[in-house]
């Protein structure tokens, strides 16, 4: 018996467990846009329980799943951010805090730009002070190009300014916070935005 994870998304080989596949099979169905996923660091793949609850649904697997190896309540959260070392404290944390958050990190404004439309996240975490990159059309993108129009966008700053918080929340920010982060501080906040 395959035992579920708790964490809000699968990995190639644990479909293909589930299933009774290859992991190549699976591989194949995200290549031809059959499973929704996201690329992850390595050229690996993940899919989101919910994404892959609609596939089920849509072939006609239900009698190969079972309900605990599909979990309705994702979140989808992108950091967008140049550094990667912080991308990936501020995901080992928040995944820890809470394992039904599916994270996705971007390092540059194409990135980010791809990432809106394949990963259709919930909440993005946008470093507005990005070298060489304006953070602010960034931002106002994101609002505009996300599938998702109830995408929020939680913004980083390096200094609180009025003028910056003001100009944040024009462009579309839903919070503004400031470097260093205050990651208890971004946790409540995620959570107030998504319920």
């Amino acid at each position: 018996m395959i035992r579920a994870n708790k964490k809000p998304y699968l990995t190639t080989g644990e479909i293909g467990k589930i299933l009774h596949i290859t992991r190549v099979t699976v591989y194949r169905w995200i290549k031809l846009g059959q499973l929704k996923a996201v690329r992850v660091h390595q050229g690996k793949y993940r899919v989101s329980k919910n994404d892959f609850a609609k596939f089920v649904k849509q072939h006609g697997l239900h009698n190969q799943v079972t309900p605990g190896h599909i979990t309705p309540s994702t979140v989808k959260i992108l950091i967008v951010d140049d550094d990667p070392e912080l991308i990936g404290t501020i995901k080992t944390y928040l995944e820890i805090a809470n394992h039904h958050y599916y994270i996705a990190g971007a390092t540059n404004a194409f990135e980010a730009g791809q990432l809106t439309v394949s990963f259709s996240p919930d909440v993005v975490i946008l470093n507005l002070s990005m070298p060489g990159v304006d953070g602010f059309s960034i931002c106002r993108k994101i609002k505009s190009a996300s599938p998702s129009p109830g995408t929020k966008i939680i913004a980083v700053i390096p200094f609180s300014s009025v003028a910056n918080v003001k100009k944040g929340r024009k462009k579309g920010a839903d919070m503004v916070l400031t470097k260093p982060l205050d990651y208890r501080k971004l946790l409540s906040i995620i959570k107030k935005l998504t319920t």
